[in-house]
């Protein structure tokens, strides 16, 4: 059940703790586009064809190339799920906190979109911490959740099937050749993620290619959702804590922002930004459950741009 509450506390906690925060984009996140921030695809231009992200795996590829994230990722999902999705409970040495926006199911939610950090400079050094920062699940029943994904040994977006498989079904490496097509610059890319059958309850994850103007298919997925109907774009993590009492995710996110900029939803068939009047901080946890004092969290603009510095 959401309480209007929620929204009240979490915006006196956010208003207690905001800061002013200008960090600038690193080398290593920038490309040469710096074209106007792109629009959402209307409803029947996501319907139409579309390129294929470049360089992607899909299927038993994408399976094999994130082996052994699907646990972490039902575990860091815990509070996020109903009941009835969620998995074994986390080993008592890991965390799994979340902040951000969540969308509220207003009945008429048909997609998401957002322009989110991507860096090349973290890299997790304990085997046992994920960083999916930010992630993006639509509210409305969505097949399809799209999450920027650093691990040990990986550095993606991967978008996660919530219909079929249950597990990572397209993943794309976050490498020169990312950053050259889907980046805008300034080290963000940008996600749609769209309902475009509601019949078969099909959905669609776009990207946002800036190299020529247009968007690719990252994957589509049709059928009955068990993540349920209310949605999110956040910062969360699943990590193990180290003997000081700090999380290794705090550490290996030192001196990088973490952002997610012009969220919008779908309502109906139009978008709309992220506001209090469709979002919420459902899925807050407090700072203290990221065990890591150096991290600052802000929400900039209830709820279509949030912010990390750690």
């Amino acid at each position: 059940m959401r309480a209007r509450t929620h929204r009240l506390l979490g915006a006196r906690l956010l208003a207690g703790s905001a800061i002013a925060l200008i960090v600038a984009a690193t080398p290593a996140l920038a490309s040469a586009h710096t074209s106007a921030a792109p629009t959402p695809l209307t409803p029947t231009a996501a319907r139409t064809a579309h390129a294929a992200v470049h360089n992607e795996l899909r299927g038993a590829q994408a399976r094999a190339a994130t082996k052994g994230q699907d646990q972490s990722f039902l575990a860091a999902h815990a509070g996020l799920l109903p009941r009835s999705a969620r998995s074994p409970k986390a080993p008592a040495d890991t965390i799994h906190p979340a902040q951000g926006t969540a969308f509220v199911n207003e009945g008429n939610d048909q997609g998401a979109f957002s322009t989110q950090s991507v860096t090349t400079q973290l890299h997790p050094t304990d085997s046992g911490t994920t960083i999916y920062t930010p992630t993006m699940y639509p509210a409305g029943g969505s097949c399809i959740e799209v999450t920027t994904v650093y691990t040990s040994g990986t550095q993606a977006v991967e978008a996660w099937d919530w219909c079929n498989k249950i597990d990572f079904e397209a993943s794309v490496p976050i490498d020169s050749s990312f950053l050259s097509r889907y980046t805008n610059g300034t080290g963000a890319y940008t996600v749609q993620i769209t309902q475009t059958d509601a019949s078969s309850n099909t959905w669609a994850a776009y990207l946002y290619d800036y190299s020529t103007s247009s968007y690719d298919t990252l994957f589509t997925s049709s059928g009955s959702t068990q993540a349920g109907n209310t949605g999110w774009d956040i910062n969360e993590l699943y990590s193990n804590v180290q003997s000081d009492g700090q999380s290794y995710a705090c550490t290996d996110m030192a001196n990088l922002t973490f952002s997610a900029d012009n969220i919008q939803v779908d309502l109906g068939g139009t978008w709309t930004a992220a506001s209090p009047s469709n979002s919420d901080t459902e899925f807050d946890q407090p700072a203290s459950a990221f065990d890591c004092p150096a991290m600052q969290y802000q929400m900039i603009t209830q709820y279509s741009h949030w912010q990390v510095v750690d």
